[in-house]
């Protein structure tokens, strides 16, 4: 199983488990998706890397999580798969591209890099299945376990 519904007054929690970070991250963005649309009606017809950076690593889950839902309510697109590239702390002062701009990384950050297969939303394609607004940080946590790592995630409907 990729993931686990929590009860939740009125939003909807997921908790994922996975034995890398990679993994997890990668069943968390499955889920949101899941959730969100008739995930099987996605094809992987364009791919894109998307890159975010925060502090901590129920931060830039939140970050990731938020940025693969822009891309539903801002770009227009359905994810149909992820793949985490990296999850590390940046070692250069290299900066990298995102969205026209160049993004210097943090000493203190940690950086995340994903590539995402999308494709464009169509009302008579694909069914929306629940309104997601955000990714909250209600109850936000990534915790190393003995087997792996875990994480819960609340998503404001």
């Amino acid at each position: 199983m990729k993931y686990q519904l929590i009860h939740h007054t009125a939003d909807i929690g997921i908790k994922v488990r996975d034995k890398t970070l990679k993994g997890l991250f990668e069943k968390s963005a499955f889920a949101l998706y899941d959730i969100l649309c008739d995930i099987k009606k996605v094809k992987p017809l364009l791919k894109k890397t998307i890159s975010v950076q925060a502090p901590t690593y129920e931060e830039i889950l939140n970050e990731f999580l938020n940025a693969l839902l822009k891309e539903f309510t801002v770009q227009n697109n359905l994810v149909a798969s992820v793949t985490v590239n990296k999850i590390e702390k940046p070692t250069g002062s290299l900066g990298s591209l995102q969205d026209g701009n160049i993004i210097y990384p943090s000493r203190d950050s940690l950086l995340l890099s994903a590539t995402i297969h999308l494709q464009r939303y169509s009302v008579r394609q694909h069914l929306i299945k629940t309104e997601i607004k955000a990714v909250t940080f209600h109850n936000l946590y990534v915790k190393k376990i003995r087997d792996g790592y875990m994480a819960e995630v609340i998503f404001d409907v």
